[in-house]
């Protein structure tokens, strides 16, 4: 069973749309998911749950409130939609999602300058002469979308695409880590600097600026903005394990079938590293392995053509071996961007740019993600 604590809120600090951060009066920290609990003021008695810092869990840095004892319903929101997220939990929320406000793919219309919806693919096509009212699927040929493990990388990889090409990508944050979206102070940076040109918060996350009931819907609200070049990753709070199928990023293999499927070009960025000190996440990531060997077909893994040093020549056979489609790119500079965004981005509590071969690979990815064919 979750820990709860009753404390009082001796200073609150860092207050933005839907989050707060505060001290409790026993000098421990904590935030709240104010569109949740709603506001926050100092002398408050609050209920925090203190289970992941008791356990000394990554996610576990800060005590989480549950409930604000002194006004429980002080400035709750009005529900705005009919799609709960955090279903059947005791903070269960209504959102209003793309599907439900707007979501008929056949009211979609073309990017300017591609034909990313020039009609569905064939086999998506036939799902509407089967004598039913289901509209066919959109195609998505002419989008590109790169899956990324981890949070921080997917951020980082946005940045190098921004710095590079002056045009920033949309991301979709998927429920494989946290949900709620405004935990990340390093999403916030992206989306007030314009590294991210808006975000979709899918499944059961919520708090972007766009919710979704799933990544193929999140990634066809993006389309229908005018973005074609679109991450997708977890939310901060990846979980990992030693085994190859025992982490929580596995599920972008799924998503990435499905959009291959509606005809977008997919990539894997690869988590790799030089730093690393556990060995099965040293080069590239075993868990980078197991999510190339499920991927489909058609999807790609871009690879730093420049050797990192050190690096063994054949570093990407393993993908090959696997039957995937190694594709040659020679990597944008990742620190660089992150320096010209005035971005600071972590990757397992150490600066992602002292990482040389996490910066090569996740710099090839992005030069996959700025090309145009």
């Amino acid at each position: 069973m979750p820990r709860f604590a009753r404390l009082r809120a001796t200073e609150v600090r860092d207050v933005r749309a839907g989050l707060a951060r505060m001290t409790l009066s026993d000098g421990s920290k904590a935030y709240a998911l104010t569109e949740l609990c709603g506001p926050i003021r100092v002398g408050d008695e609050l209920l925090v749950n203190t289970t992941a810092v008791e356990l000394g869990l990554g996610t576990g840095g800060a005590h989480v409130v549950h409930t604000n004892l002194t006004s429980p319903f002080a400035g709750t929101p009005e529900p705005r939609g009919r799609v709960m997220k955090a279903r059947y939990l005791g903070e269960q929320l209504p959102v209003e999602a793309f599907e439900e406000a707007d979501g008929s793919p056949a009211a979609i219309s073309p990017t300017s300058g591609d034909a990313a919806f020039d009609g569905a693919e064939a086999h998506l096509a036939e799902i509407s002469d089967l004598g039913t009212s289901v509209p066919s699927p959109p195609s998505l040929r002419g989008v590109r979308v790169v899956f990324s493990a981890l949070h921080s990388h997917a951020m980082a990889l946005a940045a190098t695409v921004r710095a590079s090409v002056g045009e920033a990508p949309g991301y979709v944050m998927t429920d494989g880590g946290a949900l709620p979206f405004v935990l990340s102070d390093l999403a916030a940076a992206c989306l007030e600097r314009g590294v991210i040109a808006t975000a979709v918060s899918a499944g059961q996350a919520f708090g972007a600026p766009i919710e979704a009931v799933t990544v193929a819907s999140g990634v066809t609200v993006l389309v229908r903005q005018g973005i074609d070049r679109i991450v997708v990753s977890p939310g901060p709070g990846h979980i990992g394990t030693a085994s190859p199928l025992g982490f929580s990023a596995l599920d972008l293999v799924g998503h990435a079938a499905v959009l291959d499927k509606l005809g977008a070009a997919t990539a894997l960025a690869a988590r790799a590293s030089s730093v690393d000190v556990r060995a099965r996440h040293r080069g590239v990531s075993h868990h980078s392995r197991a999510m190339a060997s499920l991927a489909p077909g058609r999807t790609v893994v871009p690879v730093p053509v420049e050797p990192v040093a050190g690096e063994a020549a054949d570093d990407a056979a393993w993908i090959s071996a696997l039957g995937r489609r190694a594709v040659g790119k020679a990597p944008l500079r990742v620190a660089e961007a992150l320096a010209r965004c005035d971005l600071h981005v972590t990757s397992m509590g150490r600066p992602l740019e002292r990482d040389v071969r996490a910066c090569e690979w996740l710099g090839a990815a992005a030069a996959w993600l700025a090309a145009t064919t």
